[in-house]
């Protein structure tokens, strides 16, 4: 008979169940490090995404043109009167800037484009400036003021990459008829560029390919009525493919409206290429050279999406080019971002309007939730009995910490508006409306605080002839004091990000003014964030992203107050 295995000891089994366990802990450290990192990668991504769309809105472009202010179109009669004087023509004088920039600008179209360079509102500057210094009127003056929005893009490569590149081939010059020329020049001039317009039309041709393998797959599952119509337009596709590439190859490019812009500039002109071939290049006139003799440097100004496909005009594009070229346009700091409240024109809003909403929000929110709270906090933990109607407010209290802010945004509008009839839009209300939404978080946070007090410091004080109330207030809350700063802190920087409770007490308004007092229509950061997201116009993207990164900074320097406070005043027992 075999003998019975004997059982193993426990320190034997401790000893081989340590290496399982060793394995164990080094994954739990592994998964720990690679949350933080994922956590870190996910942060990093943010900031990148809004850091990348937010900078450019701190630069701006601005025109630097000389301008006369002509007294007939501000103060005809010289009476000096600032009320006559605030209703002059400034928009015209503007206007008549542009056009002295640009002379050879004759018909009414191309002055439209032209005067959009500058945006309406630039004359209301124009006009403060004029109002508060008369003595301006009838001198030159150099005029400046922000670029058109849709322009800046252009300028900062956002709506279109800009490719440009020097020449030094000589070229001779044809006039044709209806502002057409023609330069001419050595067998292969203008092979890279055609090179580049083959590619560009063979990648076209490739995507209406992929659509129509799309469509193709989809046949399958269509019903007879949908078949017929994506046969039809799988048809269209194939044929526009197929003569799109027969035309990247032929030895004579024509550009259509689908091709990217070509842009020649010489002699200070421009002209957009309609006809490519090797040795020559046929374009119609956009701005017309200073001399028509032979050109011996030039370049070659290429941007991709087509003309159709944006909203600035290759008209336009050449304008803009122009004036950077000649000094009157220059990238600068854009510190109306900074000084302005917001604004119809993308380039001239600001977050100034903003900033102080927020600021007398968050001043009033910390006016009505700061003391009660705190005294709240006290009366629970030092002085309330110990009996169900405590307990009662105790656990409202936690629930009340994880009601969604939107909810006290409807009580606000049921309460402070409805009831009381309290300004609508005002950082008062507002600031009472994120004051009850804070005011749980500042409770809690103090009740731990007070807590963590150790019972010894109330027993020595008590025992030396103290009273309750001498105790909590000389002794307890200024040991407390530095947890309750913290939660206050990270209290109000969650108000501070607020959005919902802002939007049902109606501060989601435009407001163009800074506020002056707590009673003043404002608005808020995140409420004006939430405007300029929704708008449809490209260059909100830009300023919104810049208002994001504005108010990332705040709440981080509200956080690091807080971590700084609890650091520095922290007690160990």
């Amino acid at each position: 008979m075999t003998e019975p295995v004997k059982p193993l000891s426990t320190k034997v089994r401790i000893a081989a169940s340590l290496p399982r366990r060793y394995r164990a802990e080094q994954r739990f450290r592994l998964y720990g490090r690679a949350a933080i990192v994922l956590a870190i990668s996910a942060l990093a991504l943010l900031l990148f995404s809004v850091g990348a769309q937010g900078f450019s809105a701190f630069s701006i472009y601005r025109f630097n043109l000389p301008l006369h202010l002509d007294a007939k179109l501000i103060d005809p009669k010289g009476t000096e009167d600032p009320a006559i004087i605030a209703k002059g023509r400034y928009r015209k004088l503007i206007q008549q800037a542009l056009s002295d920039a640009f002379p050879d600008v004759r018909s009414r179209k191309d002055k439209r484009q032209l005067y959009a360079l500058s945006t309406g509102l630039n004359s209301v500057s124009l006009r403060n400036r004029v109002v508060e210094d008369p003595s301006l009127i009838g001198t030159a003056i150099r005029y400046t003021a922000p670029l058109s929005d849709d322009l800046d893009l252009y300028l900062k490569g956002e709506i279109t990459q800009r490719h440009f590149t020097n020449e030094a081939t000589p070229l001779t010059i044809d006039q044709g008829p209806a502002k057409i020329l023609t330069l001419s020049g050595s067998p292969d001039t203008f092979s890279a560029i055609m090179d580049q317009l083959r590619r560009s039309r063979h990648k076209a041709a490739t995507r209406l390919d992929a659509q129509a393998a799309k469509l193709r797959e989809n046949l399958q599952t269509a019903t007879a009525e949908v078949a017929k119509i994506q046969t039809t337009r799988i048809e269209e596709l194939a044929t526009k493919a197929d003569t799109m590439r027969k035309d990247a190859n032929a030895a004579t490019l024509t550009l259509g409206a689908n091709d990217p812009s070509i842009l020649l500039g010489f002699h200070k002109g421009f002209i957009k290429a309609t006809e490519i071939s090797p040795h020559s290049l046929s374009g119609k006139v956009l701005r017309p050279p200073t001399s028509m003799q032979d050109v011996q440097n030039w370049r070659v100004l290429r941007l991709d999406l087509p003309e159709r496909a944006r909203r600035v005009s290759d008209q336009q594009a050449v304008w803009a080019e122009s004036l950077l070229q000649a000094g009157f346009l220059k990238r600068s700091f854009n510190a109306v971002f900074f000084t302005n409240a917001d604004s119809r024109e993308p380039e001239l809003a600001g977050i100034a309007g903003a900033m102080v909403g927020s600021i007398l929000t968050l001043l009033a929110t910390m006016l009505a939730a700061v003391p009660i709270g705190i005294l709240a906090a006290i009366y629970l933990e030092e002085f309330a009995p110990k009996n169900r109607l405590t307990d009662f407010i105790e656990v409202n209290i936690n629930n009340l910490a994880a009601v969604p802010s939107i909810i006290f945004g409807l009580l606000g509008l049921a309460v402070f508006l409805n009831m009381f009839h309290m300004p609508r839009s005002a950082p008062l209300v507002g600031g009472l409306v994120l004051a009850l939404m804070t005011l749980p978080v500042i409770i809690i946070a103090s009740r731990a605080a007070i807590k963590a007090v150790p019972p010894s410091i109330r027993e020595a004080a008590l025992g030396v002839g103290a009273s309750k109330t001498q105790t909590v207030f000389d002794h307890v809350l200024p040991l407390a004091a530095p947890g309750i700063l913290t939660g206050t802190i990270i209290g109000l920087a969650r108000a501070l990000g607020e959005t919902a409770p802002l939007l049902m007490i109606g501060m989601v308004a435009f407001i163009a003014d800074i506020p002056k007092s707590l009673s003043s229509p404002a608005t808020a950061m995140p409420v004006q964030i939430y405007l300029w997201a929704s708008s449809a116009e490209r260059s909100w993207e830009s300023r919104t992203a810049a208002a994001i990164i504005i108010l990332l900074l705040l709440m981080i320097v509200l956080n690091l107050t807080a971590v700084f406070l609890r650091h520095k005043f922290e007690r160990r027992w």
